[in-house]
């Protein structure tokens, strides 16, 4: 009817189908029907779906429990369970046409776009990149983060996804931010989160600690919702563009690769906008790392940590074994962290012992934690007394010479009972 109006209007029918963005061959075909009166075959054609219908209920009903809260199935799965189980031979188009007409157009929910202050959050999550280093083709981790603000990235590869590896890079993050965010969005990982998912989400203690130190908290997201960090989610497709040529590179070394990673995110701040502010990216984070809070003083990142209290014998106990404490500890809760390497043993923001860790022994001391004055209410361990200094010794006496053998009393022995 538009097209006819616009032709009885004066407008050519080659002007026409190059305002409606359509062949002019189209067009006529349309006119020429339109004036003929002869009506549109198509709706008198039968659907594929004829014979179908209680099939289809019969899928819609047995798949309502994979479909997310207020959303409907998916007509993907329903046409997979057609196909598999009664034989449907019609395509994939001709059934989302019967569901509209029988169910109606979905319903589609809104997105709400956000936009937090300077210093506030920041968004980061893993993603997986085959490097060739060495001659040697690796799978890498690399942790990405973008301040939701100002837009500034920065990247970290590692080779692992263990604890130590995730706080190591949330601390290398937060170095080339230039600060901490009050707010860190991730998602529900279990090297993040324990159990369950956004507000109601179980943190995970090592994480949580770490965050604690580092003052800033932990915002996990919601299932399956990945607009929750929609920004970090873009910035990982953009980095894989950005940096295709580094990724198809040898390089000698992971450091080599983290510096030419780390110049080539400096070089996009300078050619990339913020939209917040309309500045360069590079401009924006200039302004934004005088929101930022002050970068902690950390010690080495930790994949375990536990409360603990220290007993009469000065041990705390540890992923099956004993560590010794300085003796003034005994009755008080101290913090016990499993590093890489050690065992650290930490109260009051301060490190009280430190032993190897994943030893063979069960049992690890320090005599020096046995040692030292009364302090408040708490005794020393009885000093050693001279023999028990003897006997713990690590160098022994060498013993005396032996002046008469054992053979020599035996023959003595036999010679006086003949």
């Amino acid at each position: 009817m538009v097209i006819a109006e616009m032709v009885a209007r004066g407008v050519s029918v080659r002007a026409a189908a190059g305002q409606l963005g359509v062949s002019e061959g189209a067009l006529r075909f349309r006119l020429k029907r339109l004036a003929s009166g002869a009506p549109d075959g198509r709706r008198d054609r039968v659907s594929a779906l004829a014979g179908f219908e209680r099939a289809v209920t019969a899928a819609l009903e047995s798949l309502a429990d994979t479909a997310r809260v207020g959303r409907p199935v998916q007509g993907r799965l329903v046409y997979e369970a057609l196909v598999r189980d009664h034989g449907y031979g019609g395509s994939y188009g001709a059934l989302i046409r019967y569901l509209r007409r029988v169910r109606g157009v979905p319903v589609v929910r809104a997105l709400r776009r956000v936009e937090t202050p300077a210093g506030i959050q920041a968004q980061h999550d893993w993603f997986e990149q085959p490097v060739r280093i060495a001659g040697t083709l690796e799978t890498l981790y690399g942790l990405l983060g973008t301040l939701s603000h100002s837009r500034g990235d920065a990247v970290w590869f590692g080779r692992r996804m263990t604890q130590v590896a995730w706080q190591a890079g949330q601390a290398a993050l937060f170095r080339r931010y230039g600060g901490v965010p009050r707010w860190v969005r991730i998602d529900n990982l279990k090297t993040g989160v324990s159990a369950g998912a956004g507000p109601t989400a179980v943190l995970n203690p090592a994480f949580q600690t770490f965050a604690r130190v580092c003052g800033f908290q932990i915002d996990p997201c919601r299932a399956a919702q990945a607009s929750d960090k929609g920004k970090i989610e873009r910035r990982v497709r953009g980095l894989r563009d950005a940096a295709a040529d580094l990724f198809a590179q040898d390089w000698p070394s992971l450091e080599h690769f983290q510096s030419a990673m780390d110049a080539r995110l400096l070089a996009l701040h300078q050619r990339r906008r913020c939209p917040v502010t309309g500045t360069s990216v590079a401009e924006a984070l200039a302004a934004e790392r005088a929101a930022l809070q002050p970068l902690p003083v950390l010690g080495e990142p930790f994949d375990l940590v536990a409360a603990r209290r220290v007993g009469r014998d000065c041990l705390v106990c540890f992923e099956g074994r004993q560590y010794s404490v300085p003796f003034a500890w005994v009755g008080r809760e101290v913090e016990v962290l499993g590093t890489a390497h050690a065992v650290v043993v930490r109260a009051q923001g301060q490190e009280l012992a430190r032993h190897p860790r994943h030893t063979a022994t069960r049992l690890v001391l320090d005599p020096a934690h046995f040692e030292g004055p009364q302090i408040n209410h708490v005794l020393p361990p009885t000093p050693l007394g001279k023999r028990a200094q003897w006997q713990l010794a690590t160098a022994l006496p060498a013993p005396a010479a032996v002046v008469r053998p054992l053979a020599a009393y035996v023959a003595l022995v036999e010679e006086a009972c003949r």
